[in-house]
């Protein structure tokens, strides 16, 4: 399958802000803001497919801030043992001293883990609230519950752009004392009422991370869901986990045999990429540091689509969805065609279409794909690739 038939998208999707993820297991942490007695603290329960983005947004909601100003985790990195900061990427801080990550293409999932159990999470860089996140435990998903959820907590948030930790202290002072001369004045910046010590779990709402994605950058930067509707999940679930950096993490498990720490599609691609060892070896090894590389469509194969869309392909048949792709197969199969290149047939098919809504800047077109999954079952085989040559999105 190569590169020629789509261009080096895998980094083109921002991580993980999809809501409807199936997913087993909940991260519990405890989030206290720092340096203020009596502790102000909530316990939240998250997926553990969230990203950093997702989980701002759920600590954002927790809380009680507004999602007002800029934020960043900093993290140990369990594998390469240094702090990593993750948040928004800033072009006026991209210096090798100073990378933020990007926190919708980070999964909580590769750095908390038992003994690497804490992250600072830091809201709003001028009054600068530090809070303390602990990784608790990870608990089986409770399938009668919606997620994240809030289970516990203690006191109110302070009110935004108070002037951070000093600016709280003299808010608290004034507002105890109605004769303080800016007692009215102060009173009535809060909004005619504050209470320190008010907190009640029944009254967090948490707010959609894709939403809040949509508020910030605008929909058009969201190219997920939009241009993949209709897709079914098998594409959007793979392609939101494909960046560079999380393709060598997975080949790293996958090298080792070590899958327990994967959620079940990234197994999946630890399988796929085990039975291209021998084919992509180095292209797995050295994905991290190449992450910038684009393939050249008439010497190279691009190693990371051939990946994904292998598990696309293998979601569809298994899923029974659509059932054009399974009938393909059947067809193709009886026509003695090997199990892995039915495979690549059926992702010749897929790639424009994937190419087309990505470039174009339209909804997956579902329809179309099934119906030349439909038209191209009675053909041979070997003849297949060349008559697609034919059809209006091919070649590329």
């Amino acid at each position: 399958m190569k590169a020629g038939m789509i261009k080096d998208s895998i980094t083109i999707f921002p991580g993980s802000i999809i809501m409807g993820k199936s997913f087993k297991n909940v991260y519990q942490f405890k989030v206290t803001l720092k340096f203020i007695r009596p502790p102000i603290w909530r316990r939240i329960r998250v997926p553990d497919y969230y990203t950093f983005w997702d989980l701002h947004v759920a600590i954002q909601n927790a809380m009680g801030w507004l999602d007002l100003h800029l934020y960043a985790f900093k993290v140990m990195n369990p594998k390469k043992r240094i702090e990593d900061e993750i948040g928004i990427p800033d072009d006026d801080f991209a210096g090798a001293e100073h990378k933020i990550l990007a926190g919708w293409k980070q999964k909580i999932s590769r750095y908390f883990t038992a003994q690497n159990n804490k992250a600072l999470y830091i809201y709003d860089f001028g009054d600068y609230w530090e809070h303390e996140l602990k990784l608790e435990k990870i608990l089986q998903r409770d399938t009668q519950k919606d997620y994240p959820i809030c289970v516990a907590g203690r006191r109110a948030c302070p009110p935004e752009d108070c002037g951070g930790l000093p600016g709280y202290e003299d808010l608290l002072e004034v507002l105890s004392n109605p004769e303080h001369d800016a007692y009215d004045t102060m009173l009535e910046w809060v909004g005619g009422e504050y209470d320190p010590e008010h907190f009640e779990v029944n009254e967090v709402y948490f707010s959609d991370p894709k939403a809040q994605w949509d508020f910030h950058f605008g929909p058009e930067d969201d190219q997920d869901e939009d241009l993949l509707a209709g897709a079914g999940d098998d594409v959007t679930r793979v392609m939101r986990i494909l960046h560079r950096e999380q393709m060598h993490d997975i080949w790293e498990k996958a090298k080792a045999r070590d899958l327990e720490d994967l959620d079940a599609e990234e197994k999946h691609l630890a399988k796929i990429m085990l039975d291209h060892e021998d084919e992509f070896f180095n292209e797995f090894e050295f994905a991290d540091v190449t992450a910038d590389h684009e393939y050249d469509p008439d010497t190279e194969t691009n190693p990371f689509l051939h990946i994904a869309i292998h598990s696309v392909v293998e979601n569809q048949l298994e899923g029974k969805d659509p059932i054009e792709a399974l009938q393909f197969y059947n067809a193709m199969r009886q026509e003695k065609c090997p199990h892995h290149d039915t495979l690549h047939l059926i992702g010749l098919i897929l790639i424009p279409f994937m190419l087309h809504s990505l470039q174009d800047n339209v909804p997956f077109d579902l329809d179309s794909y099934k119906k030349l999954l439909k038209k191209y079952k009675t053909r041979k085989p070997d003849r297949i690739p060349k008559l697609l040559e034919s059809e209006p999105l091919f070649p590329l």
